[in-house]
Parts: C-alpha cells; sequence; structure tokens
C-alpha cells in the first residue's frame, strides 16, 4: 500500500508518496532539519507522523494546529567599543595621562563654542595641529574636557555621534576613528565664532 504526504513549504511541508516506512523517514529527517534550522523544539501532543497513515492527509494537514514560532530580535552591533581592541570606549572615557595639553589653554582662548560639538571639533584640531595626533581618540577628547575644565557631557558617546550625524564635523566610524570632515574643516576655518584678541 502506497503512503502519501503532502508537505506545504511555506508551512514546511513537502509531496511523498511510496511505502510507508520510506514516507516516516522521509518526513522525521526533513522534521528534524527543519527544527533545527529553526531551533525550534515541538510540543509533545503533536504527532504529524501519524498522519501519514490516515486516509485523508491533506484534512490532517489543515486541521492541525498552526505553531507560532518565537523570532528573536535582532542582535545589536556593538558601536561604542573599538573593534581593534585597544580598551578605549566612547561611552566610558579615561583620562590619557600622557597628552600634552600644555598649550590647550591658550587655543581653546581663541575660539567662543556654542555646543560640546564644536568643543570637539576644537579639540581635534588643537591634538591634529599642535601636538601632530594622526588618530586622536575618545580618551585624549576626555582629558581636553578636563584641561579645560569645560562641563562634560553627561551622555559622552551622544556627543561624538551627534557631532558626527547632526552637525557632519566628524566621521564617527569607532572610539579610535573619528577623522574631521571637510565640512567640520571648513566650520572651523570660517564659521566658528573667535574671541576677540586681547
Amino acid at each position: 500500500m502506497a503512503t502519501k504526504l503532502r508537505i506545504d513549504i511555506s508551512q514546511g511541508v513537502i509531496d511523498i508518496e511510496g511505502d510507508p516506512d520510506l514516507v516516516r523517514e522521509i518526513y522525521t529527517d526533513f522534521k528534524s532539519r527543519l527544527l533545527e534550522a529553526l531551533k525550534f523544539t515541538p510540543p509533545a501532543a503533536s504527532t504529524p507522523a501519524s498522519a501519514t497513515h490516515s486516509g485523508n492527509n491533506e484534512e490532517a494537514a489543515s486541521s492541525a494546529p498552526k505553531q507560532k514560532v518565537k523570532r528573536r530580535g535582532a542582535t545589536k552591533k556593538k558601536t561604542n567599543g573599538d573593534e581593534s581592541g585597544s580598551g578605549v570606549a566612547a561611552d566610558a572615557p579615561k583620562l590619557d595621562k600622557n597628552l600634552d595639553t600644555s598649550g590647550l589653554g591658550a587655543f581653546y582662548s581663541q575660539f567662543a563654542p556654542k555646543n560640546n560639538a564644536e568643543k570637539i571639533l576644537i579639540f581635534l584640531k588643537f591634538m591634529a595641529d599642535s601636538l601632530n595626533l594622526e588618530n586622536p581618540n575618545t580618551d585624549q577628547v576626555y582629558t581636553c574636557f578636563k584641561a579645560t575644565g569645560d562641563k562634560i557631557p553627561k551622555a559622552f558617546a551622544q556627543a561624538f555621534y551627534d557631532t558626527s550625524s547632526k552637525f557632519g564635523y566628524i566621521d564617527f566610524r569607532s572610539p579610535t576613528d573619528f577623522p574631521v570632515t571637510i565640512a567640520g574643516d571648513n566650520h572651523f576655518n570660517h564659521k566658528l565664532k573667535r574671541n576677540p584678541a586681547e
């Protein structure tokens, strides 16, 4: 006696016709691979393999209650950490004791920054122009905030995201990779309010 089994792909079902043992074996193999791919454990009461021996397989398959598959949320990509493993984190800045901030006061006093984005831009330009640092990190910017006595942003990492996305002064890729953009250079050289010379 030939046994038929219809499986709908949208529901994880295939058509099989043949010997009952062969159909059962193919079905269990298919089911185990499907469940393994979905990482889903079937309830103990469900026995779709016994439906292969019933007279009308389509009715048995359609009358079985549909199980809701729980989906995992997308894993969040970590953006505050540095991929290179340098130990620098934008949301947990540390004081860089090796940064020479002796000339920062004179450099910073030339400007009248209105917001944290402009302060970050000034600090980056100081480190690039005066200290010749090619890739300053967020810890060094934090050190500049401390050296000038300015209020440190509560959401320190967010200040960099805002400087990048809202103002476009930097291209924030990681806590150790955020170069000044052309827009940042233009703002620094032409639009940034300067204090009158004393």
